[in-house]
């Protein structure tokens, strides 16, 4: 004989359904390189390379305006991805020894 105890407990539960679901666009986060005179052209280009996986002529032009300008963007990510990769970025320049700095900025 069946048990109807499962379908006494489904008529007798009330389920409330959301029909409206509100889907925010992660916030972003822009990660500056700030350009120094002591830091070599090669361990920048390097950083850009692995960390913010550029290719070798990306990184040679970013490179190049961080020299020219005083600071260039590395790319903007989400929050998380931004916080990960700066930890990352900054964890390489200072086992490497280097004074280089970078700067996470909002993109508005």
């Amino acid at each position: 004989m069946p048990d109807n105890r499962y379908n006494d407990y489904l008529d007798s539960t009330n389920f409330e359904t959301l029909h409206e679901v509100e889907v925010v666009q992660p916030r972003l986060q822009e990660i500056i390189l700030l350009n120094d005179d002591y830091t070599s052209v090669d361990f920048v280009i390097t950083l850009l390379m692995r960390v913010f996986n550029k290719n070798m002529l990306d990184a040679q032009t970013i490179t190049q305006f961080v020299h020219n300008t005083g600071e260039g963007s590395c790319g903007v990510y989400p929050y998380d991805i931004a916080e990960l990769k700066f930890s990352i970025a900054t964890n390489f320049i200072r086992e490497s020894g280097m004074p280089l700095r970078l700067v996470l900025r909002d993109v508005v």
